[in-house]
């Protein structure tokens, strides 16, 4: 499992760490099974995120390519489907109050890691 931390242009304050999910099983379930509690997750080579089977509401963001948040949803209820044909990966958390990135806004990578614990 790896980890990445994402910064942004538009505000130089903001940094998301987050635990990167990249099998397929992991792409698969996201969020699902756990709780309000639960640290953010980048799905990798994911156009389209679903909360079916959630117990909790997400906020989350589809970004393109080169980094474009190409659309945000905050509060996306359980039994909802998100996507954007040009978005290559999503970030998602549980939603909350707080910063989170906004549509528009250029993402890029400061920093990445690699679990070495099975």
């Amino acid at each position: 499992m790896g980890y990445v931390r994402l910064s942004s242009d538009e505000r130089p304050g903001l940094v998301l760490e987050l635990r990167v999910l990249s099998t397929w099983r992991e792409r698969l379930l996201g969020l699902l099974g756990t709780g309000p509690d639960a640290g953010p997750v980048m799905i990798a080579r994911c156009g389209s995120i679903h909360t079916f089977g959630m117990r909790y509401p997400l906020d989350a963001a589809l970004v393109g390519e080169l980094g474009e948040v190409l659309a945000v949803r905050r509060g996306l209820a359980p039994g909802e489907l998100f996507s954007h044909p040009d978005a290559c990966c999503a970030i998602e958390r549980p939603a909350g109050a707080g910063e989170w990135v906004e549509e528009g806004e250029h993402l890029w990578t400061s920093a990445l890691g690699v679990s070495l614990v099975g």
